[in-house]
Parts: structure tokens; sequence; C-alpha cells
């Protein structure tokens, strides 16, 4: 993509009207990391939402709020009691990428190999946009992640911020990336919420990506788990149900067949994870 002009407003409100005016010849940019992806040959405007005052990382009640253009390195390095993002911003390319790449970045246009997407649909997340005139509307996971999430910020709206659930008690996290090497795109990213009662599973959500079109929550493999008892074997049965939600895709040299096994591998390790998260937490 070829950027022609930048306009740096000092609000988000000005942001908006510049964005809104400018149509498809204009863009928010905060990193950038992912403007050689993008293969249009129109030159446009680059919106930088670098100083709207958009990167951040605090408690807000039940949620971490993480400002849009919060680079990754800064959510790896992130600690505080009941937070798990760093578990996969860790794994997300090199450091000098993450030092750029910014949470807002990649999850406005979600690209087939992207983890985060994954993450935030395991963990229940809330994306806040905003839509002009000092107003805010909060979107769900598993609404915004429903399709190319793109599509909504072609009026204009900007993506101010990300909110993430404060992991309770008995509540674990797990993730799995699976890549040729540390600064490779992804093969196979995985992801599971558990909560535990008395060793049983209360509640599950689990996720997928890169091995797949777009990233996708797998209602199949948490209802196979509802109920069970937190063990490895509970943990591989449930991930062979993923094929019946998704169709793993051959990819880079890798067949389906083998695509589908290093999911299904990378979903028990993951399950196992989330579990051994979650009997740990106790308050």
């Amino acid at each position: 993509m070829k950027l022609c002009e930048f306009i740096r407003p000092t609000s988000l409100s000005e942001a908006r009207e510049a964005l809104r005016e400018l149509g498809p010849k204009g863009m928010p940019l905060a990193g950038g990391t992912a403007l050689h992806f993008m293969q249009t040959k129109t030159p446009v405007t680059a919106v930088d939402i670098t100083r709207l005052g958009l990167s951040y990382i605090r408690q807000e009640g039940d949620f971490f709020t993480i400002g849009a253009t919060t680079p990754l390195s800064d959510i790896q390095r992130h600690r505080a009691h009941g937070w798990a993002m760093h578990e996969i911003a860790r794994n997300i390319s090199t450091h000098q990428i993450r030092n750029v790449s910014t949470i807002g970045g990649n999850i406005c246009r979600v690209f087939p190999w992207a983890d985060l997407p994954v993450v935030l649909l395991a963990m229940n997340a809330h994306m806040v946009i905003y839509t002009g005139d000092g107003k805010e509307e909060e979107v769900a996971a598993d609404d915004y992640f429903a399709a190319q999430p793109a599509k909504r910020f072609n009026g204009g709206n900007i993506l101010t911020a990300v909110k993430v659930p404060v992991l309770k008690a008995h509540q674990g996290f797990g993730s799995v990336k699976a890549a040729r090497n540390a600064a490779a795109f992804s093969l196979v990213t995985v992801c599971a919420l558990l909560e535990l009662d008395d060793g049983r599973i209360k509640t599950a959500r689990v996720s997928a990506g890169s091995a797949i079109p777009f990233p996708h929550r797998l209602p199949s493999v948490e209802t196979a788990l509802i109920g069970r008892e937190a063990v490895s074997a509970v943990f591989r049965e449930a991930a062979a149900k993923s094929g019946t939600e998704v169709k793993w895709c051959a990819r880079e040299g890798m067949s389906e067949d083998y695509t589908r096994q290093l999911a299904e591998v990378s979903l028990a390790d993951a399950l196992e994870k989330a579990a051994a998260y979650a009997n740990g937490r106790t308050k």
C-alpha cells in the first residue's frame, strides 16, 4: 500500500471526521506493520492516531482495558492478578515488531495468521468503538469476529480499546501457537478458557485460528468438555471434535490431515494448560 500523505489529528472527533471525509482514500495508522500485506494500488492518506492517548493498560472493575494503540511489547511485559494476555503476546513475531505493532492494528483487519483474535474469542473480550459525537459502542468478541471487522470502520469509526475480563478464582487460560520459528506466521493457534468446579469443567470457551480461513469458536469442543473431569483423556476426546466445526486447511507444505493432527494435539495441550492454571487459582 502506498501512503501519499499524513494527517495528525489531536482528538478522536477530529480523526473520525478526517476518516469519514477521506472514505476509501484514508486509513487510521498506528504501528503500520501490516501495510505491506495490503495489496491495493490506490494511494491513501494515513490518519495518525498515535497521539490520541490510546496507549495504556489499566484495570477497571472486572476488566483490563487496553488502549487500541498499545504496543504488543507492553502487553507482553504487563503483569497483574487475573491477567494472561502476556502468554500469547510474547509469541507474536519478533521483539522489534512487538515494539511497534499494536493490539488495534492486529484486530481491526484480521489476516488468516492472526493470533490475537483467537485469544480474544476465547477470553470473551469486548471491543470499544468510537462512533462520533462523544459516543462509543461495545461489541462482544463473538459478534466482532463473526466476519471481517474492517467493515465496521468504513464510515470513519475508530477502535479505541479492548476490554479483557479479569480471570477469577478457578478460571484458567491456556494457549498454543505452532510455528516453524519465532518470527514465522502461525501454523495453528488455539486458546482455551476453562472454569473448574471441584475438578470438573463448569464453563469452557475454546477457539482456533491460522489453520482455518478465519478465527472461530469451537462449540463442539466446548460442549464435549462441560461437566466432565478435567483430565488428559477428556481433553483429547474433546479436541477430536474440532473437525466437526471447522475444516483444517493444508498450508505451508502440510496436508489437511497433518494440520488436523497438529490442531488436535495443540488443543489438548492448551486445555491442559488452562486446567493447570485454573487448579492453581483459588482467589
